[in-house]
C-alpha cells in the first residue's frame, strides 16, 4: 500500500507500491491550493519542476499532463481537419451546377478535382503549404492554369461555407496565370490549323476542330449538338451543301448553318458518340501534338476568331443552288435600305448559304478520306 513517507521543500513525498518515491507539490498560491504529483525520479528533478511551478503555477503542467493535452488536441484537430474528400467535392460540384455552369465545365472541374484529391490524399488542407502545392503542380505537364482555378474555387467554396478559415486557406498560396491574349485579336492561319488537324490522333477531336474551323461554332455549341440538342438535316440536290444543323446558340436562340460533306460526317460522328471531347481532353491532346511536332499551341476557343478573320480575308458564300450574289449586292439591286429585308424575303430559311473558306482538313485516318482512297484504288467499300 502507498504511504506518506516524508516532506520536502515543495510539499510531501510518499512511497508507491513498487517502493519508489513520489514527490508532490502542495502549495497555496494567491488563494489557490495546488496538489500536483510530479513525473520525476529524484529530488533534484523535483526541485527543477518546483522552480518551473513557481514561475507560473496556473500554467504549470507535468510531462504526463502535457502528453494528455497533446493527445486531446490531436483528437480535436482530427475532428476539425478539412480534407478534399468525396463529400466536399460532391457539394462543390452541386454548387457549381446550381450556379449555372455547363456540363462541360462540370466534367472538366470534376476531373481536375480528382487529380487534386489524389495528390492531397489524407492531407489536412489547413496544413498544406505553398511549396507543397507548387511541388504538386510541377508534376503535371498540362492544364496548370485550370488546375489552379479549380483548386482556388474549391477552397473559396469551403471558406464561404465556414469550413476553412481564411488564414489557413491554402488557395491563397496560388495565383492564376494571366490570360494569354496573343491569339485573341486575329487567331491562327489556315495553314496552321491544317497542320494541327493532320497531326491529331483523335477523330472526335478532329471532328470538333472541323466544325469550329468551317462554321465558327462555339465549343459549347458543338458539345450541345453532339449531345443531341441539335438537329441534323441531310440534304439532296443542294450542290456542295450536304446538310444543315440547327442548334441552340449561347444566347438561347436556335441557329441554323449549312455544312459540306466533311462537316456533315463530323456532326454525325459526334452525335453517334453522344458527346464532344471536353475542353481538358482537347487541350491536353493539342499540347502533346504541339510538343511532338513543334507547332504553336492552338486554343480551340480562338478558332471562332480565326474563322471570322478567314472570312474577311479569303471567304466566299455558297448558295444552295450554287453561284449567286452576295446579300449586299441583291439589296443594292432592289434598293433595300438594309440586307435584313433582303434576307427575310429572298434567303431560304431552311437552307442558308454556306460560308466557305479555302481550308483543307486532311488526316490519313479520316473515314471519308479512307473510303475515297479505296474507291480510287478500285477496292471494295
Amino acid at each position: 500500500m502507498p504511504k506518506w513517507s516524508g516532506k520536502w521543500i515543495g510539499g510531501r513525498t510518499y512511497t508507491a507500491t513498487d517502493g519508489s518515491t513520489r514527490w508532490i507539490i502542495r502549495k497555496t498560491v494567491a488563494g489557490v491550493a495546488y496538489n500536483v504529483t510530479l513525473d520525476v525520479r529524484s529530488e533534484v528533478e523535483a526541485l527543477a519542476e518546483l522552480a518551473a511551478f513557481r514561475r507560473n503555477p496556473a500554467a504549470y503542467r507535468t510531462a504526463s499532463q502535457e502528453r494528455q493535452d497533446e493527445a486531446q488536441q490531436a483528437q480535436e484537430d482530427a475532428a476539425q481537419a478539412v480534407f478534399l474528400d468525396e463529400d466536399r467535392a460532391r457539394r462543390f460540384l452541386q454548387h457549381l451546377k446550381a450556379s449555372g455552369r455547363s456540363d462541360e465545365y462540370l466534367k472538366s472541374t470534376r476531373s481536375y478535382l480528382a487529380s487534386w484529391a489524389t495528390a492531397l490524399a489524407d492531407k489536412d488542407l489547413r496544413a498544406v503549404t505553398g511549396p507543397a502545392l507548387k511541388k504538386i503542380l510541377a508534376t503535371w505537364d498540362t492544364g496548370k492554369k485550370w488546375r489552379i482555378i479549380v483548386f482556388k474555387s474549391f477552397t473559396s467554396f469551403l471558406q464561404d461555407a465556414g469550413e476553412l478559415d481564411p488564414m489557413v486557406n491554402p488557395g491563397r498560396f496560388l495565383k492564376v496565370p494571366p490570360a494569354r491574349r496573343n491569339h485573341e485579336l486575329k487567331g491562327y492561319s489556315i495553314e496552321h490549323v491544317q497542320k494541327l488537324y493532320a497531326a491529331l490522333g483523335s477523330q472526335a477531336i478532329r471532328d470538333v476542330l472541323c466544325l469550329q474551323a468551317k462554321t465558327g461554332m462555339h465549343g459549347t455549341e458543338v458539345d450541345r449538338l453532339a449531345r443531341g440538342d441539335g438537329k441534323i438535316a441531310v440534304l439532296k440536290d443542294q450542290g456542295e451543301i450536304a446538310a444543315t444543323v440547327t442548334f441552340k446558340h449561347k444566347t438561347g436562340k436556335r441557329f441554323t448553318v449549312s455544312l459540306d460533306a466533311q462537316g456533315l460526317a463530323a456532326a454525325q460522328r459526334l452525335q453517334t458518340r453522344g458527346s464532344a471531347p471536353d475542353r481538358q481532353t482537347i487541350r491536353e491532346a493539342v499540347e502533346r501534338v504541339c510538343t511532338r511536332t513543334g507547332l504553336e499551341f492552338i486554343h480551340f476557343g480562338a478558332i471562332r476568331h480565326s474563322f471570322a478573320t478567314w472570312l474577311v480575308e479569303r471567304g466566299s458564300i455558297y448558295n444552295p443552288q450554287g453561284g449567286g450574289l452576295s446579300l449586299e449586292a441583291v439589296a443594292q439591286a432592289l434598293n433595300h435600305s438594309s440586307t435584313r429585308t433582303t434576307a427575310l424575303h429572298y434567303v431560304s430559311a431552311t437552307v442558308p448559304p454556306m460560308y466557305v473558306i479555302p481550308i483543307r482538313l486532311v488526316h490519313s485516318e479520316d473515314p471519308v478520306l479512307l473510303r475515297t482512297t479505296q474507291i480510287q484504288a478500285g477496292q471494295p467499300n
